[in-house]
């Protein structure tokens, strides 16, 4: 007992000062109790009153708290204020604390008859409430998230004891304005946000960005390159844990549309238009669903946008679909240029069914595309190069493109054709099958192959677009503000070039300079080839450099040896021939039987290798057409014409000299005057001839000079060696001589030639492959002859005419090169002498009569 006793009167010593202390601080509060200032160290409080009456009532005028006790986002505020605003109704009656203070922000708190009021840097409430069974119901006519800028109104409902808070009204933040849903579960806030409109998004997106650190791409897609008259988001669901102050945000979901929608596929392009944009997020992803969009002209149904990986650090990105039946030309192609892919082909007309995706990843920034592209019919360019399409399936994957193109190809010809391009490098392999290549020049074909495979490379690294093609035959080809096709060796081409097959061109380099395909410059270097042209040293013409214009009127050529040149046009040719000798052979077919050929020539020789004569020539000109060809020449005097064709073969000249005479048939016969000749015939080998001069001289050396011999060999016949058979040849006054050539025999049908005293007639052949004379000449003389018959030798040698006048036979035989001559007997000179001038006179046909 005693220890009982002890152990109770320490404890009244302790408990009856504290119920002693206790009472007096009651009784202290009931009365109220004013403090001027209290000091703490960071913690100060200035005209403090504190009053129990019921519940207790607190004021204070100003409030400065450490730094360490302040919350600083409206999430802890709110969490806070949630928790403890049971024991605000509770244990107060009011409460205004007008300044507290911390750091350089200042909050405001009021509570009195339910009424509620908090300004701070993070949260304002203005509200009312009152206690139901469970725990309050509050009219929030004010909550707002500062550092959000956000603004809900409407009813509240708190269970307090399973800590449950309910909120459901309207809210608007920036331009955004809808309903509000929000449950607080102990720390965990689940909301709904519907039927929310706004005119922009460009406050809020600024907000959302600066506070949540979202990546400026998918801020700049959502909203900016994005961009509508008028926003509509049908719901946005999305919850956020208050004491991990986790936002769950990948697991938000909304989905709303958009008017009049404007969409920018790169900031540096020109908008599409759409009439409006379903809009759908979930999982992370934010996907654009555009309604009838347009661009630059061109419909793009089925096209959509999706951000992915929104609310992640990384891997964030954009997948651009675009779809269209729209030409795929140059339009649709700076999209992809926009972000520095290029890809070399750009249709010009016919239709297109394309795909085109873009998977664009923001940091760092990297763009994979990827599309199909099927097009059909009309042009389409390829590297540069105008291609005229039947089919083709265009492949596109990151930086390789891959084209299977069919019936292919330009103007001149087809193909079937496999493309791998690598655009990373900017060039790649074609493989294939021509089809058929058909490169002509008027009538002309320069190339043409059927089925033939080929290999070539292209590449568009610089400015201009190369393909050389390895086979069939190497050519370059350069596509750019100035097209160039190069031929660095002729011979590859030959098995496949009739016109270089006609030109009989064996070798040469070929480089072809253009604009337009239309209008060419051509160099044509170290061509090799055959022509019946010689130089002036007898050596062949078969080497030379060219320079070539083609345009649509025609094509001019110079050589670079000045030679030949030439220019086409309307379907004709012109050849201008400089000191190169032309050779003619009958069997060479020179006239052109489809096409219209002219020529001039200066300081040219033409050569007749039927006759083995070269005609020296002041110059001449001529036509080859319908398989004729025809010369008009101009030697030293007068003029001369020939006409050949494969059934006709013609010869004209009119008051020409002796020595061009000679020079047509290769003799030495006749010396100044002046002479006409014709000739008519179907080839070289068969044709007829006149020939008549006037003043010229017969001057033989090897005929005229043994025939001179032969007189003075014979003393019957010196009666008949007047003047005019003198030593510097024969002069005659006029003369006729008619022939013809059957293959290799010439045949004369007559001679006459007149002198002052003594005429010759006479006829006979020559063989011209044997060179054997078979000719009989009669030499008359121009006197009365009865004065003189006596003193003939040989009466049996000479024949006394009609005239009075004396004539004789001489056989000439043996060959050109060494001629034969004798008289004939008696009984054959009685009738030759007038056998032979019959002949003249009688002749079957007189050319120029």
């Amino acid at each position: 007992m005693k220890i009982i006793s002890l152990i109770m009167k320490k404890i009244w010593r302790i408990l009856i000062p504290a119920v002693l202390i206790f009472v007096i601080f009651i009784a202290v509060l009931k009365h109220g109790v004013e403090i001027e200032n209290i000091d703490a160290g960071d913690f100060k409080i200035e005209q403090l009153y504190i009053k129990l009456d019921k519940k207790i009532i607190l004021r204070a005028k100003n409030i400065e708290i450490p730094k360490q006790s302040a919350k600083d986002s409206s999430e802890e505020a709110l969490l806070d204020l949630s928790k403890n605003i049971v024991w605000i109704d509770r244990l107060f009656d009011e409460i205004l604390l007008e300044s507290v203070k911390f750091l350089n922000s200042e909050s405001t708190l009021f509570y009195r008859d339910d009424v509620f009021y908090l300004d701070s840097p993070f949260l304002a409430v203005s509200s009312n409430f009152k206690d139901t069974d469970d725990g309050i119901t509050a009219n929030i006519y004010l909550l707002e998230f500062k550092d959000f800028n956000i603004t809900l109104s409407g009813v509240s409902n708190a269970d307090l004891r399973r800590q449950i808070y309910d909120f459901n009204g309207t809210f608007s933040s920036h331009e955004l304005n809808g309903n509000a849903a929000i449950n607080l579960k102990k720390s965990e806030l689940s909301y709904e946000l519907s039927d929310i409109n706004a005119t922009s998004l460009s406050g809020f997106m600024d907000e959302l960005g600066a506070k949540t650190g979202l990546d400026k791409e998918i801020k700049s897609w959502i909203y900016g390159y994005v961009t509508a008259d008028n926003y509509f988001v049908k719901s946005l669901r999305g919850r956020f844990d208050l004491n991990k102050q986790e936002p769950y945000l990948n697991e938000l979901s909304a989905q709303g549309f958009s008017k009049n929608v404007k969409v920018k596929f790169h900031e540096k392009l020109p908008a599409a238009t759409a009439e409006g944009v379903d809009v759908e997020l979930k999982k992370g992803s934010l996907f654009f669903t555009l309604k009838n969009p347009k661009w630059q002209g061109k419909n793009l149904n089925g096209s959509n946008l999706e951000i992915y990986k929104i609310f992640e650090d990384k891997g964030a990105g954009l997948t651009l679909n675009l779809q269209t039946s729209a030409l795929y030309d140059k339009s649709v192609n700076s999209i992809l240029k926009a972000y520095d892919i290029e890809v070399p082909v750009e249709q010009l007309s016919g239709k297109t069914d394309a795909k085109l995706a873009l998977d664009i990843k923001f940091d760092p920034l990297e763009v994979t595309p990827k599309g199909k592209f099927k097009i059909t019919g009309g042009q389409t360019l390829i590297a540069g190069a105008k291609f005229n399409v039947e089919t083709a399936d265009v492949e596109l994957l990151n930086d390789k493109l891959k084209v299977n193109a069919k019936n292919t190809g330009m103007d001149f010809f087809s193909a079937d054709a496999a493309v791998n391009l690598d655009l990373g490098k900017l060039a790649g392999d074609i493989n294939g099958t021509l089809k058929g290549l058909n490169l002509a020049f008027g009538k002309s074909e320069i190339l043409k192959l059927g089925a033939t495979p080929f290999a070539a490379r292209l590449d568009f690294s610089s400015k201009d677009t190369k393909l050389d093609i390895a086979s069939p035959a190497a050519v370059g080809l350069k596509f750019g503000a100035q097209n160039e096709i190069n031929l660095p060796d002729s011979r590859d081409l030959l098995p496949y070039s009739p016109l270089l097959k006609s030109l009989k061109i064996s070798e040469g380099g070929v480089n072809i300079k253009t604009k337009d395909f239309e209008n060419l410059s051509i160099e044509a270097n170290g061509v090799k080839f055959e022509t019946p042209l010689l130089k002036k040293d007898g050596s062949p013409y078969d080497a030379d450099s060219f320079t070539i214009d083609v345009n649509a009127k025609g094509a001019t050529g110079k050589s670079k040896s000045g030679g030949l040149n030439f220019k086409i046009a309307g379907g004709k040719t012109e050849l201008f021939i400089k000191e190169l000798d032309l050779a003619l052979s009958g069997d060479e077919n020179l006239a052109d039987k489809d096409g219209d050929i002219e020529f001039e020539a200066k300081g040219s020789k033409l050569i007749l290798n039927d006759f083995n004569a070269t005609l020296d020539l002041l110059a001449y000109s001529g036509q080859s057409a319908g398989g004729m060809v025809r010369f008009d020449a101009k030697p030293a005097r007068g003029n001369f014409s020939l006409i050949k064709s494969d059934k006709k073969f013609e010869m004209w000249a009119n008051d020409i000299r002796g020595e061009f005479i000679n020079s047509i048939f290769n003799i030495k016969s006749f010396k100044g005057g002046s002479f006409k000749m014709r000739v008519l015939g179907g080839s070289t080998d068969d044709f007829k001839g006149e020939v008549r001069l006037i003043g010229a001289t017969l001057k033989d050396y090897t005929f005229y000079n043994q025939l001179l011999t032969f007189l003075n060999s014979v003393p019957s016949l010196l009666v008949f060696k007047t003047p005019d058979f003198g030593a510097d040849g024969y002069p005659v006054k006029f003369g006729k001589i008619l022939f013809e050539k059957k293959a290799d025999v010439l045949k004369f049908l007559a001679i006459e030639l007149e002198s002052s005293s003594a005429d010759i007639g006479g006829h006979g052949t020559i063989n011209l492959a044997t060179k054997e004379i078979d000719v009989d000449l009669e030499l008359k003389l121009l006197k009365d002859a009865s004065s003189i018959i006596d003193k003939i030798p040989l009466i049996n040698q000479i024949v006394l005419g009609k005239d009075r006048t004396l004539s004789t036979v001489i056989k000439v035989r043996g060959t050109l090169q060494k001629p034969q001559y004798s008289t004939q007997i008696l009984q054959d000179a009685l009738l030759s002498p007038f056998k032979i001038i019959r002949n003249v006179l009688e002749a079957p046909f007189l050319i120029f009569e």
